[in-house]
């Protein structure tokens, strides 16, 4: 199952207080690694600047369902609000890892950036197809075919 998440971004915030929105989204008590996180700032910072989030999600692999990050640019962002709705589990409790997109010149320095200070994080080509397809539940709402029941 994976939980989606839209957090509004430049020009509604900057690039590195979405990246702190984000952190402060995946983080509680119990969390492991956080320092990961922080030591990731300025690459996480760099990819969202560069609005790599929009169509590709920062993606969130741990405890709980798989939780996908979409940033909102430009208008989208300003109609926005600013509050970003809380998890129901911590998805950096325990064994983690992160995965998000950056424009394939980018990709090999981003990795060798975290390589040794945020081995959780791995930045993926954003023109790399998604392995998975399963929809995400706070996109996707039921849909009940009523006359299918009878």
């Amino acid at each position: 199952m994976k939980v989606r998440r839209d957090i509004a971004s430049i020009p509604k915030r900057s690039a590195a207080d979405t990246w702190r929105v984000i952190v402060d989204l995946i983080t509680g008590p119990g969390s492991v690694d956080v320092e990961t996180l922080t030591a990731a700032a300025s690459v996480m910072e760099s990819l969202i600047a560069d609005e790599c989030p929009a169509g590709v999600p920062i993606v969130v692999k741990g405890v709980g369902a798989r939780l996908v990050i979409y940033c909102l640019f430009g208008e989208e962002a300003l109609e926005a609000g600013a509050d970003v709705d809380r998890l129901n589990w911590n998805p950096t409790e325990g064994n983690w890892a992160m995965t998000a997109p950056a424009e394939s010149g980018d990709v090999a320095w981003m990795n060798n950036a975290l390589k040794d200070r945020a081995p959780r994080i791995k930045i993926q080509d954003i023109d790399a197809a998604l392995e998975d397809d399963e929809p995400a539940s706070a996109t996707q709402p039921l849909k009940i075919s009523w006359g299918a029941l009878g």
